[in-house]
């Protein structure tokens, strides 16, 4: 390409370095450009890219104490501030495989090794360019999010364009299994093979594989394609997904952690990771990855509050294993963190987060009452705000204080929330049935015990009846059928004791807070009338 090509594009170099920044601008301008823009680190390349789009972003990996260039390149990309034609080329000095790796799965359109002359840039830069001019209908469309039209424009490209066709058949393959067809996937990826053993196509038909549960010929695939750079952490990624699909977790979390120490500043990896050691039990590993990520998402568009709320919550999850005295020392540092959440993010906006979290760890110390007083500030606000972590942390939060309405209240609204089709999610999934499972175990004792509490009532054992209602709204002290029949056992009782007072004012209140039938609110106002008569510590009880 001639200079007048360049003189008209614009071009970010990013280098923490003030020589090199020099140095590459000079051969910029040996190239024809002109608008050439510098800067010195990630703040100040984000403040002018959304200044103004470029066509050209130069990026060192190592951009000092803060943001580094692989932490920018994925802020670019997820806040669409690349346009669908700017070339990104990481330039480093250095050749270890976890920058390696983790530039990989980022896929920038090259990766230039330290030191190097004006021509290898300029190839480089020409190469990058030529590809996007080739293909840019595709981009264009990609950029839009149109993955069924960039898709007919990859075929356009393979039919007239055989210098770039290799690169649109990489994207098609890619944009059929966006769109889930699948079937048409493994034979296109299929072909492609049959012209040569590349090792993307062969990745695109164990996936595809994959999802038409061809179990065998996925495993068999993935696990030889680890061996390769380009498809290592990737194959390992989907290898452990396969593992946990056939119930295999401590392979899969094995396997996953290979990736995880391949390319460590993936956050979504490494929650998945933290996810299998729960579901193994391995709760004090848990705590350790949790850890890690709050550091490792420091700087990156990942760095957010949950990060430290899971990091509390997994401590917690290990507490409840540990002995008393490590206990205690786990929860003061899971407290220690919600008391630090101020410094950098704004609580107000956080209560019920941290309410939640509290009153874990007051169940998690033996004290009950002291945790339901703590939740009943966020009783009654509605779920639909929460994350998916903030909710199935109100799942535990409710079950463990023995409210198991409230709690599968949680997971039934979490149901509706895991939809996407990712790793993370599907082990979000898993952890909601291990959750769901411990909610059926423990149904089936209330169930028992309720079942004992009505042939108590039929029997006219009022005293034995009130007493097995009691226990049973311990266990779910939000339900207002149990808080009704409790009611009208108390009401036909020969005494109320000073022990169940507080479950008849507290039964009271739940039908209160809730919307009952006309017979339903008929029995509530005739129990209520019948213990006010009856019992004068009841005298003030309300409708």
């Amino acid at each position: 390409m001639d200079q007048s090509f360049f003189r008209c594009k614009k071009v970010l170099v990013i280098d923490d370095c003030a020589p090199v920044r020099a140095t590459v601008k000079g051969m910029l301008q040996q190239m024809g450009f002109e608008a050439i823009h510098l800067a010195k680190d990630a703040g100040e390349a984000m403040h002018k890219c959304i200044e103004m789009p470029f066509d050209f972003i130069l990026c060192d990996f190592n951009l000092g104490d803060c943001k580094d260039g692989y932490q920018l390149f994925e802020a670019l990309k997820k806040q669409q501030l690349l346009a669908p034609l700017c070339c990104f080329i990481v330039i480093s000095a250095e050749a270890q495989s976890q920058i390696v790796h983790g530039v990989i799965e980022l896929q920038p359109d090259d990766y230039l090794l330290k030191p190097f002359t004006a021509p290898a840039l300029e190839e480089r830069i020409c190469r990058a360019i030529r590809h996007r001019i080739e293909l840019r209908k595709v981009f264009f469309r990609l950029f839009e999010h149109d993955y069924a039209d960039a898709s007919r424009e990859c075929d356009l490209v393979i039919r007239t364009k055989p210098d770039y066709a290799l690169q649109a058949m990489r994207l098609k393959g890619e944009l059929l299994l966006k769109l889930g067809q699948y079937d048409k996937a493994e034979v296109f990826y299929q072909k492609v093979l049959q012209q040569k053993t590349y090792s993307w196509a062969r990745l695109g038909h164990a996936l595809s594989c994959f999802y038409l549960e061809l179990w065998e010929d996925t495993e068999l695939e993935l696990a030889d394609l680890t061996q390769f750079a380009d498809t290592k952490v990737e194959a390992l990624d989907w290898l452990s997904r396969l593992y946990v699909r056939h119930g295999r977790y401590q392979l899969a979390f094995e396997t996953l952690n290979k990736a995880v120490t391949l390319s460590p500043k993936n956050i979504s990896r490494q929650k998945t990771l933290s996810n299998l050691c729960t579901m193994l039990g391995h709760t004090d590993i848990a705590a350790r990855i949790a850890g890690k990520i709050v550091q490792a998402a420091r700087h990156s568009i990942d760095d957010t509050a949950d990060n430290y709320l899971n990091h509390a919550r997994a401590l917690i999850d290990q507490a409840k294993g540990a002995n008393l005295l490590d206990k205690a020392v786990i929860l003061q540092n899971a407290g220690k963190l919600l008391d630090a959440l101020h410094k950098r993010f704004n609580i107000d906006v956080l209560k019920r987060e941290t309410v939640i979290l509290r009153s874990r760890i007051s169940s998690c110390r033996g004290a009950i009452k002291e945790g339901r007083e703590v939740i009943q500030q966020i009783q009654d606000l509605p779920l639909d705000d929460l994350s998916i972590d903030s909710c199935m942390d109100a799942a535990k939060a409710y079950f463990e204080l023995g409210d198991l309405y409230s709690s599968q209240l949680c997971i039934d609204h979490l149901k509706t929330k895991l939809y996407d089709d990712d790793f993370l999610t599907e082990t979000q999934r898993i952890m909601l049935q291990l959750e769901q499972d411990k909610h059926q175990s423990l149904k089936q004792q209330i169930k028992q015990i309720n079942t004992e509490a009505t042939d108590a009532y039929r029997m006219g054992q009022f005293g034995r009846a009130v007493m097995l209602f009691c226990e049973t709204f311990d266990y779910m002290p939000t339900n207002p059928v149990i808080a009704l029949n409790l009611l009208q056992a108390m009401s036909k009782s020969a005494g109320v004791t000073g022990e169940t007072i507080h479950y008849a004012r507290n039964a009271a209140r739940v039908l209160r807070q809730n919307q009952l039938g006309k017979n339903e609110q008929e029995r509530f106002e005739k129990y209520v009338l019948t213990l006010r008569k009856t019992q004068p510590e009841l005298a003030q009880i309300q409708l």
